[in-house]
């Protein structure tokens, strides 16, 4: 295990596998043929090509878009190829920061390829690091090692406002104390996964905690949270697979920024690089098509 083996695990993918997803002749998103093979039934939604799927062009608001879309994911369902609603909606773009184009359930963004936001915020106590234990019942990596507070970013809500919502709700903290969180960057990976292919942008933020705050779990995604020197942390991250794989990632960022990690160290380029991963595949659209 190694730093440089987190960043691979989570940069891991191969775009021969998957179609390009196209609204308004650009890429929104990539789907497995076999998916792209059942949406070839629902012609008034989706339109088919040889190398690509594209939206219908009778589609042409965004509210249109995600109420068709939205009825054939209740289909899908019902089918088992996609996972069932969360109810969160997610903005559908070429690149992160665009105006949706639509919106679509979250359970829905890796059979589409859909690049996700959301954010990781390292609390921070001088040379210390809080660490939450995930809930053992949660459907996603139960029990794995996680940043202080970490959630997506659907659609329908300022950046400083979620993160200050999920603030209180994974750590109890007070809208006061979350405001003070530092934007610090942004990650981005592209990670095949079972459900299909996962493009995240992941917003990072640093928050100096006082010593006398101890965050608590208050909306059960959290197991518990624990204290940890840094370098204890980098150690779990680089000899153990008990940190989520996105959190390694966050944890390996703020130990770049915080030179724990330099150029001295021989993979520091590759971890670097590897974090900034492109969610585009150069993917251009036949002319004519």
């Amino acid at each position: 295990m190694s730093y440089l083996d987190r960043v691979l695990t989570a940069t891991h993918h191969d775009l021969n596998g998957f179609l390009p997803f196209l609204i308004e002749k650009v890429v929104v998103g990539f789907l497995r043929p076999a998916l792209v093979e059942v949406l070839r039934g629902y012609s008034e939604v989706f339109r088919v090509e040889d190398d690509h799927i594209a939206l219908s062009e009778d589609l042409k608001e965004p509210g249109a878009r995600t109420e068709a879309v939205d009825s054939v994911l209740e289909l899908l369902r019902t089918e088992g190829l996609i996972g069932r609603a969360v109810g969160e909606q997610y903005g559908v773009v070429q690149d992160p920061g665009d105006r949706p184009l639509m919106s679509i359930e979250r359970s829905a963004v890796e059979a589409f390829g859909i690049i996700a936001t959301g954010f990781h915020l390292n609390g921070l106590v001088g040379d210390h690091m809080w660490i939450a234990r995930r809930s053992r019942t949660k459907m996603t990596f139960p029990g794995q090692l996680d940043n202080m507070v970490a959630g997506g970013w659907p659609v329908g809500i300022m950046q400083e406002e979620n993160v200050i919502k999920e603030c209180g709700e994974e750590a109890g903290m007070s809208r006061e104390l979350a405001r003070q969180a530092d934007p610090v960057g942004v990650m981005t990976y592209v990670m095949e996964v079972p459900t299909g292919l996962r493009r995240h942008a992941m917003y990072l933020y640093d928050l100096e905690l006082p010593a006398d705050f101890t965050p608590h779990a208050v909306d059960g995604e959290v197991e518990s949270f624990q204290l940890h020197p840094i370098e204890e942390v980098a150690d779990m991250v680089r000899e153990t697979d008990e940190f989520k794989y996105n959190s390694a990632l966050a944890v390996i960022d703020y130990l770049i920024r915080s030179d724990r990690i330099n150029s001295t160290h021989p993979d520091h380029a590759s971890l670097v690089a590897g974090m900034k991963s492109s969610l585009q595949s150069g993917f251009m659209l036949r002319s004519g098509s």
